[in-house]
């Protein structure tokens, strides 16, 4: 028989204009293929617009419009901000995407991949009295009020950093990752410009993986001071506790190392928060993607198809597959547009050897293979009355036949040696 085969659209859409979607775009279009890059705001950039530097000393800006001067040149990208997706469906190799600006002008675009890159963006807390007093803030508007010079390291005489606010038990229980970093980066340059600054970080687990290490060192050395706390004995916070100035706060809490309870009056409280997904439940909904318990990316196989969505043709990239640095970040999106490639390389994508099949005359029509399919390769054709199989979709992994409860499901492809072979195998080691 015939292999069944889908011409490929070789051409991609990118859903996210941050750092991970540009990437991706130009990854994949300096190979000569045209990506069509969505951004819901107003402009490219995601997080990079706000960031200043990294932990390391590297400047983000000049990274940042390198890389949008690179989108901009670039004749195989197609940039459509202010524009989101509100619809899609088709197969690997052949989507089609319906797509919507801030105007109410619709379109439709058809593709043969699609790479989500929708981000993340920082958790706004609800604990510590945040939002009560501008002593009061986060290590996101720690690094704006920097940049901003709105915040003058030579009247700080006393800052306490909080770890894991709200973050590592529910609703978001997992590690963001870039908090620690942050912590260190904004502890070091605080000292940087006024080694008479008292800092004083509470933390549960200081997460300097890497090469980072070498940074906690240095802060402990410049004379930043770190004090655990376990989830059970939170740091205590209360506003306006320097009576003094009118201002600051006052943060109680439990040193394990004096094995007593100690009190600090600070000027400014900073809270590192986490990051929370920006992929809208709806979004994913559309390409049949999943999204794990916290809203993030739900990868194929997180040791052999990290960026790959269960259905072929699904990517994603950065901040929306799971907390990462800038550095990270890259590489997944390299990493994705490399997988994306892959597909859009080839003018013709043909279904595996072992596909699935039905036997029509014993169906029952009962509905359970296309719930066990997870790779929606089974549809219930309601004119036909019967189950069909989308053989390029389908992977062979038996999940039809086994749950079938009359046999009408089976996997082809299979030849009579194979199953002598197989059959062989079971039977080694019995008698007659």
């Amino acid at each position: 028989a015939p292999v069944p085969t889908v011409k490929v659209q070789q051409r991609a859409l990118v859903v996210g204009g941050g750092i991970a979607g540009m990437t991706a775009a130009l990854a994949i279009a300096d190979h000569g293929f045209h990506v069509d890059l969505i951004e819901k705001e107003a402009t490219l950039g995601g997080n990079l617009n706000w960031l200043q530097d990294t932990l390391e000393g590297y400047a983000v800006k000049p990274f940042q419009d390198e890389t949008l001067t690179k989108i901009e040149k670039h004749p195989l990208i197609n940039v459509l901000t202010r524009t989101q997706v509100i619809g899609a469906y088709g197969q690997v190799g052949n989507f089609f995407s319906s797509i919507e600006n801030q105007d109410g002008q619709a379109d439709t675009i058809r593709h043969g991949v699609v790479l989500l890159a929708t981000g993340a963006e920082e958790a706004i807390p609800s604990t510590y009295h945040y939002g009560e007093s501008d002593a009061i803030i986060t290590q996101k508007e720690l690094e704006q009020k920097l940049s901003r010079n709105e915040i003058d390291p030579l009247k700080l005489e006393s800052v306490v950093m909080i770890q894991c606010v709200e973050s590592r038990e529910e609703p978001r229980n997992y590690c963001s990752r870039i908090c620690c970093l942050s912590a260190l980066k904004h502890a070091l340059a605080l000292k940087q410009k006024n080694p008479k600054i008292q800092i004083y970080i509470f933390y549960r687990d200081i997460m300097a993986y890497g090469f980072a290490e070498t940074y906690f060192t240095q802060a402990r050395q410049a004379g930043v001071i770190f004090i655990q706390y376990e989830p059970s004995q939170k740091p205590d916070v209360v506003p306006d506790g320097r009576a003094s100035d009118g201002g600051g706060v006052r943060v109680t809490g439990h040193d394990p190392i004096l094995g007593r309870p100690v009190e600090i009056a600070a000027d400014l409280l900073v809270l590192s928060v986490g990051v929370k997904p920006r992929m809208p439940s709806e979004l994913a909904a559309c390409y049949g993607a999943c999204l794990d318990q916290d809203g993030f990316f739900q990868e194929a196989e997180t040791k052999w198809r990290p960026v790959d969505s269960i259905k072929e043709g699904i990517f994603a990239c950065g901040l929306a597959h799971s907390p990462r640095s800038i550095a990270e970040t890259v590489a997944t999106a390299e990493a994705a547009a490399q997988r994306a490639l892959r597909i859009l390389s080839q003018p013709f994508l043909s279904s595996g050897k072992i596909v699935a099949s039905v036997h029509h005359s014993i169906c029952s029509l009962c509905e359970r293979c296309i719930d066990a399919c997870p790779y929606g390769a089974r549809t219930l054709d309601t004119e036909l009355e019967k189950v069909s199989v989308n053989p390029v979709m389908c992977q062979g992994c038996g999940a039809c036949a086994a749950i079938c409860p009359n046999s009408a499901s089976v996997l082809e492809g299979f030849d009579e040696a194979q199953m002598f072979e197989v059959i062989d195998a079971a039977l080694e080691g019995t008698s007659g």
